[in-house]
C-alpha cells in the first residue's frame, strides 16, 4: 500500500499525530476544504436524511467530506459526497474489501495509519476518530449517544479546537449532541446554506447546464473531453470551468 510522502499539517498539530499515512485513491483531495461528518451506526431516518443533504451541499460547494467508512451516518455521508469524500479506516486498507469502500478506493480516497494486515479492534475505532476530526477544517456530528464512539469524536474535536456543528434532535434522542448544544460547545445545523456560510463556502448555483452539472463531480479531463468535445475548451477559456490535477471543476463564480 503506498504511503503519503507527507503528514498533513492539520494532523501534525494534534496530540499523538500519526507516524505515517497509507492511502488508496486520489490524494489530491487533501488539498481541498475538508469537513468531517460523523455519527452513529444506528440513527434516525431524520439524521440520515440530513446527513445526505449536508454532504451533498458540501460536495456541490467544492468541499470534501471525511468520515469513518462505517455503516449508518458514515455511509450516508460518503454516498452523498462521492467522489468528494475521504474514508479513514480503523484497520489497514488491505483488510477492507466491503462494497461500500471499493468505489471510494477507486475514485475518492481511503486513508489508514496502518500499513497492512491490521484488522480493526474496538480501541482502534476510537483511536481512528482523532484523525477524522484532526484532518478537518470543521466537524459535523449528526447523531451521537452519550458515551459512544461518536461522542468521543466530539471530545476530540473540542480538544483540537475544531469548529463543531451538531444536528438538533428531540429530547431523548442523540443526547450527546443535545448536551453540546445546551452547554454552548457546539453550534446547531439549521440549514445547508447557513452551514456553508459559516464555513466560508459558496453554495452551488443550481444550473441545468449539462457540462456544469457534469463538472460538479470533478471528472477526469479526458473523460469530460470525450463527452463534450470542444465545448470543454470554450468553457475553460470563458472561465466557467478550471482544470486542476487532470480533472475539471466548476469555477468559483456565479452565472
Amino acid at each position: 500500500m503506498p504511503k503519503l510522502d507527507f503528514i498533513p499539517s492539520a494532523l501534525q498539530a494534534i496530540d499523538d499525530p500519526p507516524k505515517a499515512l497509507y492511502y488508496e485513491g486520489d490524494a489530491n483531495l487533501l488539498d481541498r476544504p475538508l469537513v468531517s461528518i460523523i455519527g452513529a451506526r444506528r440513527s434516525s431516518n431524520y439524521a440520515k436524511s440530513w446527513t445526505k443533504r449536508i454532504a451533498l451541499a458540501l460536495k456541490e460547494a467544492g468541499a470534501v467530506v471525511i468520515s469513518g467508512g462505517a455503516f449508518g451516518i458514515d455511509s450516508a455521508a460518503h454516498e452523498a459526497a462521492y467522489p468528494n469524500t475521504i474514508a479513514i479506516l480503523a484497520g489497514s486498507i488491505d483488510t477492507d474489501d466491503r462494497d461500500q469502500i471499493k468505489p471510494i478506493k477507486q475514485n475518492a480516497l481511503v486513508l489508514s495509519e496502518y500499513e497492512k494486515r491490521i484488522t480493526p479492534r474496538n480501541w482502534s475505532f476510537v483511536h481512528r476518530n482523532r484523525l477524522i476530526t484532526g484532518l478537518a477544517n470543521a466537524v459535523c456530528v449528526m447523531y451521537a449517544d452519550l458515551k459512544s464512539g461518536s461522542s468521543s469524536s466530539c471530545n476530540y474535536a473540542i480538544k483540537q479546537n475544531k469548529p463543531l456543528y451538531v444536528l438538533p434532535h428531540r429530547i431523548g434522542e442523540s443526547d450527546a449532541t443535545n448536551s453540546l448544544l445546551a452547554s454552548g460547545k457546539a453550534r446547531a445545523i439549521w440549514s445547508e446554506e447557513k452551514l456553508l456560510s459559516d464555513l466560508g463556502l459558496q453554495a452551488s448555483i443550481k444550473s441545468e447546464d449539462p457540462l456544469l452539472k457534469f463538472a460538479a463531480d470533478r471528472p477526469a479531463y479526458d473523460v469530460a473531453l470525450e463527452k463534450f468535445g470542444a465545448l470543454i475548451y470554450e468553457y475553460e477559456l470563458g472561465g466557467k470551468i478550471v482544470v486542476k490535477e487532470g480533472r475539471i471543476e466548476v469555477a468559483n463564480v456565479s452565472y
